[in-house]
Order: C-alpha cells, then sequence, then structure tokens
C-alpha cells in the first residue's frame, strides 16, 4: 500500500506516524532475530574451521596409509639411463646386479607387394582373419571397403581389434600395408590369413615380411638368475621392486660389437629404508595436529584481561563441550600404546612427546631423531600400519567419528545450525509479513481518524456558518 505524506482533513503525518510505529514495534524483534542469526553464522563457521582442520588430519592420514609413508622402502639405479627402479613397503634391503640381455620388442609385418593406394582401385573381397596372439577378428572386405585406405581404416577402426595397429608405407612403386602389434612380448605375434579372400589381397597372408620379431625382455639378475618379462617392466621380481629397461648393457668378448662396445655392463640397484620419507612424513603429522590445536585454541579461548564487552573477549566455541570432546579424545589417543610384536609402543618412542598445553614436539636434535627411525623403522612402520590395530587405522576411525558426513559428531552439529539458520531466516521472514500487515492496519487506523476528523471540521464549519447567519 502506498502512503500519502499527509492526511488531507487533519493535516497530519500519517506517513511518517506510521512508519515510526512499524520501526518501534519491529526493531526489538528484527535486532533479537539478527543476533541470534550472528551468534549462529560465528558458531558455523567456527565449527567449519575445526571440521576443516581435522578432515585435512584425516586425508593426510590417509594418504599415509596408502604410500605405506612409514614403512616406504627408497629403491636407487646406480645407472637410470640403462635402468630405473621403484620399491614398495614389501621390498626388503638389498643389493642387486642386473645385466640387461634383450629388450622387449613388438611384432611388426610388411607385405612384399605393393598395392595401389588409387580409391577406385579394389584390392579384393572376402574374409580377412586377423590375429595377435590368442586374439583375432574376421573382417569382411567387400565393395564399400576394398581400396588400400578403407581397408586400413577398417582395421584400424574394427571394434574387435586384437591389439595392432595396420599402416602403409610408400615404396615408390605403390604402397606396402604394415601391421604393428600394439603390445610388446613374444605372445603378441600377428597372424594375417587371407585364404578366404579374393583378388590382390588373397596371397597377402602368405608374404609378410618380418621387419622386427617380436620379443620378450631378458635380464640377468646377479650374473645367475635368468628372467624375461614381455615388456621392458618386470614388476615383482625382486619382491616389491618395479624394473623399467631403457636399453641394453654391455657383454665383454661375446663377439657381438653392438653390446661389446657398450662401457656400461651392469646396472647396480640398492634398496634400502626410507628413512626420509619417514622423518617427513612424522614432521608434517605433528605440523597439521599442531594446527588442529591453533586452531581450536583459538576459538575456545578467553582473555580476562580484555572488557567485559568486548566481543573478543571470549572465543566463538569457548566452553563448547564437543570441541572440549575432539582434543580429549585426541590428546588420548597420542598417548594410547599400540603393541608391536608382543611390546608396547607410543609416540613419544618414536620422537614425538604430548606437550603440555596439548601440542606435539618432535625430537630437534635431527641425529637423534635419525638415530631413532634408523634403530625402530620396522617397528615404526608396523606401529602406524598395522591393519585394525595401527595408529592410522585408531586414528582414521576416530576421526571419522567426528567428520562422516552421516552421523559425524561435527557433521551432525552443523547441519543442526544450518537448520537453525533456516528456522531463524524464516521468522525473520514472518516478522517481515506481520509488519506489513501491521503497516497496513496501522495506516488504515490512521486514514479512519482522519476521515473522522475531516468530518468534524466540516460539521464545526457548517454549525458557525449557521451561528454567523443569525446575527
Amino acid at each position: 500500500m502506498g502512503l500519502s505524506a499527509a492526511g488531507m482533513a487533519s493535516g497530519l503525518d500519517i506517513a511518517g506516524m506510521t512508519q515510526q510505529l512499524v520501526m518501534a514495534e519491529r526493531k526489538p524483534k528484527a535486532d533479537r532475530i539478527t543476533e541470534q542469526q550472528k551468534k549462529v553464522n560465528v558458531t558455523l563457521s567456527a565449527y567449519g574451521q575445526i571440521k576443516s582442520s581435522v578432515s585435512d588430519i584425516q586425508s593426510m592420514l590417509e594418504k599415509f596409509g596408502k604410500d605405506d609413508a612409514f614403512a616406504s622402502q627408497k629403491a636407487t639405479s646406480d645407472n637410470s639411463d640403462y635402468v630405473s627402479v621403484k620399491a614398495d613397503a614389501k621390498a626388503k634391503n638389498g643389493t642387486y646386479t642386473i645385466n640387461v640381455l634383450q629388450m622387449a620388442q613388438s611384432h611388426k609385418l610388411m607385405s612384399e607387394k605393393s598395392f595401389s593406394g588409387d580409391p577406385e582401385a579394389s584390392l579384393g573381397s572376402g574374409d580377412m582373419v586377423i590375429k595377435v596372439g590368442d586374439k583375432s577378428m574376421t573382417l569382411n572386405i567387400n565393395e564399400d571397403n576394398d581400396d588400400l585406405s578403407s581397408i586400413v581404416d577398417a582395421i584400424n577402426n574394427a571394434e574387435d581389434n586384437p591389439g595392432l595397429t595396420a599402416t602403409t608405407i610408400n615404396d615408390g612403386n605403390g604402397a606396402r600395408i604394415v601391421f604393428s602389434s600394439n603390445e610388446t612380448g613374444e605372445n603378441n605375434t600377428i597372424e594375417i590369413d587371407t585364404s578366404a579372400m579374393q583378388g590382390d589381397l588373397a596371397s597377402l597372408g602368405s608374404k609378410l615380411e618380418e621387419m622386427q620379431k617380436a620379443q620378450n625382455a631378458e635380464i640377468m639378475i646377479d650374473n645367475h638368475i635368468p628372467v624375461s618379462s614381455d615388456t621392458n617392466t618386470f614388476e615383482d621380481v625382486i619382491e616389491g621392486v618395479t624394473l623399467d629397461l631403457k636399453k641394453l648393457t654391455g657383454t665383454s668378448g661375446s663377439g657381438n660389437a653392438e653390446t661389446d662396445d657398450i662401457d656400461v655392463k651392469s646396472v647396480k640397484i640398492t634398496i634400502e629404508n626410507d628413512e626420509k620419507s619417514t622423518k617427513d612424513s612424522l614432521k608434517s603429522f605433528v605440523d597439521a595436529y599442531n594446527g588442529l590445536i591453533a586452531t581450536t585454541d583459538k576459538l575456545t579461548g578467553f582473555d580476562p584481561d580484555k572488557e567485559p564487552d568486548d566481543p573478543n573477549r571470549a572465543g566463538a566455541l569457548n566452553g563448547d563441550s564437543l570441541t572440549r570432546s575432539v582434543l580429549s579424545q585426541m590428546r588420548g589417543l597420542m598417548n594410547e600404546p599400540i603393541e608391536v610384536n608382543g611390546k608396547m609402543y607410543q609416540l613419544s618412542d618414536f620422537g614425538i612427546s604430548v606437550q603440555r598445553d596439548g601440542t606435539l614436539e618432535l625430537e630437534e636434535d635431527s641425529d637423534k631423531l635419525d638415530d631413532i627411525i634408523s634403530e625402530n623403522f620396522n617397528v615404526i612402520g608396523q606401529f602406524f600400519g598395522q591393519e585394525d590395530t595401527g595408529f592410522l587405522a585408531k586414528a582414521d576411525k576416530l576421526l571419522d567419528s567426528f567428520t562422516d558426513k552421516t552421523d559425524g559428531a561435527l557433521s551432525v552439529k552443523e547441519d543442526t545450525l544450518k537448520e537453525r539458520q533456516k528456522s531463524l531466516d524464516d521468522d525473520m521472514a514472518q516478522l517481515d509479513k506481520r509488519m506489513k500487515a501491521y503497516e497496513d492496519r496501522t495506516y488504515k487506523q490512521f486514514l479512519a481518524m482522519d476521515e473522522a476528523i475531516g468530518q468534524m471540521n466540516n460539521q464545526l464549519n457548517s454549525m458557525m456558518s449557521l451561528m454567523l447567519s443569525f446575527e
């Protein structure tokens, strides 16, 4: 409803009076809702910070578990140009000599005969059977795809292509078809059967030149153990170790100039404890945990030196029971002993101690920490990584009780606060609706009063005119 500036009869500022009454009625109620909204928003933000810190620790510990961060092994090659090496947590310390005797190769066949590349030239028709290893397909060649380019495309685009690529090489007399296996190794040889075809392609299967034979990679370990692989990657030939061959090592007195002239005769690989990774992981864990403590201290703190009305005197979660529970259970986990091989260990046995303020401290003396890691490397891995009973498993279970989207305590609290936010938004909307009705009602009442005053003024004027007429 539009409000006029003043009453026509009374001269009163009806619109202004109405607005002042509405404002006086609305302000205390709106202020109360706004203050509640502010508190809920601040608390929700604070819980979000706590949950984020807890989630960060959980994500980091999950990554530690996947990467075997506290039991990782380090593998080095003295010549990665010939053999590169990786190791996982299953690898055992040791040194090995690797001789690369043969590199894996894919099979390549080329037609002895050159074919016309003219798109109008028909090369034949019928079924072409193509086999790679134990996989095969039958490709029907007909008048729709019997030119050279269409045949090559049909082979490469076939849904049941057994694992090869066809291409052409122009030799000046025409084009030769080349078939290349997509994978290396003796088990991926190519066979082409065109006996059921007619035309130029009919003899293709029996007239193929071997450009490159299918070949496995071969290595010798410690000059005694020959091993082969259909690729240039050897996995778990040495437990937990992956070898990637790059090129042949040299031979001595074999009569093969190609390899006798290679200066690098063998490659030495070394597997050892990755102590640096373990140390870095311990430091990352301590820093992340202390970050959580710093966040909770800020949000739950209280400064008695500040004035009582200072909004920064108490943190948004000061006195909050849920936050205290998070810290209490986390601290309990930090001090909880874990059994490894019949003996109980705590974080303090690995250079991590809990301070009076709840933070963790890692041994500052790097030499001392190095000694702790070196002397207890296998125990550290088990302490953290044991399934179900290790520190990582226990920490994940505890942290999940706070962060789980469905029933984690922090998630549930956030959901409750979000519902409260919505409820307060609804309250404000309802207040606006009530105040609009109150404004309309008040304005109508003032209009009625203005109209009544106008009638009274009219009656008074009539009476005055009548009285003056008698004089």
